[in-house]
């Protein structure tokens, strides 16, 4: 018998260089015993390398991320994966309306951790656009401060992710 394909995860922001780093490479390591594959992309140029804040974070939290180099998102990865979480809600948009995905498996990450405990109904379209949807902030330029918040709030969102989809 063969063994059921992967849940796929499409972890997103701008550039693959923060927080999609961060949110990956944190679900690989939550979910290397589970039958889920994790890949990050970005809109910007591939092949950049990590930011040194996130890969020290992550160092920090025993995941090697030195390795990295930023990936650009296609309409085929977007396809392919079963969720896709970006950083913010007009990554969201770009997504459906550029790439061709599914908005019901297009989430903010923090958006898609606190649905697990929700039962509000998800607004659509502009109305979407406009709603108060949670989103990750991007730290790169800020202090030690900023990416110690913003790494710490990806932990907690990553955790309820890794709970839910392993």
């Amino acid at each position: 018998m063969d063994a059921p394909p992967p849940f796929r995860v499409l972890v997103l922001c701008a550039h693959n260089r923060t927080r999609s780093v961060m949110a990956g490479h944190l679900l690989q390591s939550l979910l290397a015993n589970a039958n889920v594959e994790v890949t990050t992309a970005g809109f910007g140029e591939p092949g950049r390398t990590a930011m040194p804040q996130a890969v020290e974070l992550l160092e920090n939290a025993g995941i090697h991320a030195h390795a990295h180099r930023s990936t650009q998102v296609t309409p085929q990865m977007v396809r392919e994966a079963n969720l896709v979480l970006t950083a913010e809600k007009s990554q969201v948009m770009a997504v459906v309306a550029d790439l061709g995905g599914d908005f019901d498996r297009t989430f903010t990450l923090p958006e898609y951790a606190r649905s697990l405990h929700s039962q509000a109904e998800r607004p659509r379209g502009l109305a979407y656009m406009k709603a108060n949807v949670p989103e990750v902030d991007d730290p790169t330029g800020h202090g030690d401060t900023t990416w110690r918040r913003v790494w710490g709030e990806i932990e907690g969102w990553c955790r309820v992710v890794a709970r839910a989809v392993g």
